[in-house]
């Protein structure tokens, strides 16, 4: 189930009203911004504005740490509607934590370090949008209880709304406290891994016509091409260049575009060959991506 903003400030307040006194006071909300993602003047304006606790506070990433993810925490209403439009291309969600909040960042930023198959360590960034459902999935990892464990839930921005998942704290004496490391077996590499082509199109659309994007969340960005490209797989695409302008036709307009009969003709006769996309539908479209678009 997604949830509107309206919503998720209820579905925040209800849970911090329902629990006890003392659990009300370890509570905390925040937001989770990479803050790399942002230009340098956003990023000043963000410190500047709002208090942030970053991740990475290990030595070694001391040059990572200003351009990492942070949590920033503030009541849910000053998190939506200030930090968010402040920092949108850097917003990776929303949590609520049971311990204090500077604790919470230095816990994920270790997190953050994770071993591969050979015992080598690497960064992953299972804070984005693509990555942490992924993760929280795997229950049955020995790392689950250090990274849900001290959370009441954790809402990612979604295409239809924010999605929620569960944490696994139950009680101030339950606290976890362990050393574990996510360790990326094949099992989860497999599961983690998108799209190669979704992320080149998404890279070319940033790069050529980034105007042709409504949001500057780079979750979403990439949950609109990813579902785009679903879609023109189905439809029988495998060639670039028709993934790439049936994505950007999506993006433009909206995945209701391929419902619409010129759309849809021209997917039909791209189908028989021998012309592109593209072709079929200058032959065919009453709208098209225009420089409008472009910017």
């Amino acid at each position: 189930m997604s949830l509107s903003d309206e919503a998720l400030k209820s579905r925040v307040s209800g849970y911090v009203q329902g629990l006890e006194d003392v659990e009300r006071g370890s509570a905390s909300v925040c937001a989770v911004i990479e803050t790399g993602l942002l230009s340098e003047d956003e990023r000043n304006a963000l410190w500047k504005r709002f208090r942030g606790h970053p991740w990475l506070q290990q030595s070694q990433f001391q040059v990572l740490q200003p351009l990492g993810p942070w949590l920033f925490d503030d009541d849910i209403e000053t998190l939506l509607s200030d930090v968010y439009p402040l920092a949108e291309r850097g917003f990776h969600g929303v949590l609520i934590t049971h311990q204090p909040v500077a604790q919470e960042a230095v816990k994920l930023g270790k997190l953050c370090v994770v071993k591969d198959a050979n015992g080598e360590e690497q960064l992953l960034r299972f804070y984005a949008p693509n990555v942490m459902p992924v993760l929280h999935r795997f229950s049955d990892m020995p790392w689950y209880d250090r990274l849900f464990g001290s959370l009441g839930a954790w809402w990612l921005p979604g295409l239809d709304g924010w999605e929620e998942f569960a944490g696994g704290w139950e009680s101030l004496e339950g606290a976890v406290d362990s050393e574990e490391t996510i360790t990326l077996t094949p099992a989860l590499l497999q599961a983690i891994g998108s799209d190669p082509m979704t992320h080149r199109i998404l890279g070319e659309l940033e790069q050529s016509s980034p105007a042709l994007f409504n949001t500057a969340c780079p979750g979403l960005r990439l949950a609109m091409v990813d579902k785009a490209i679903e879609s023109a797989r189905a439809s029988g695409f495998d060639d670039i260049q028709d993934l790439s302008v049936y994505a950007a036709y999506c993006v433009a307009y909206g995945m209701q575009v391929v419902g619409e009969p010129d759309f849809f003709r021209a997917v039909e006769m791209s189908a028989q060959r021998p012309r592109s996309l593209a072709e079929n539908l200058k032959a065919v479209a009453s709208h098209s991506v225009s420089e409008e678009h472009h910017g």
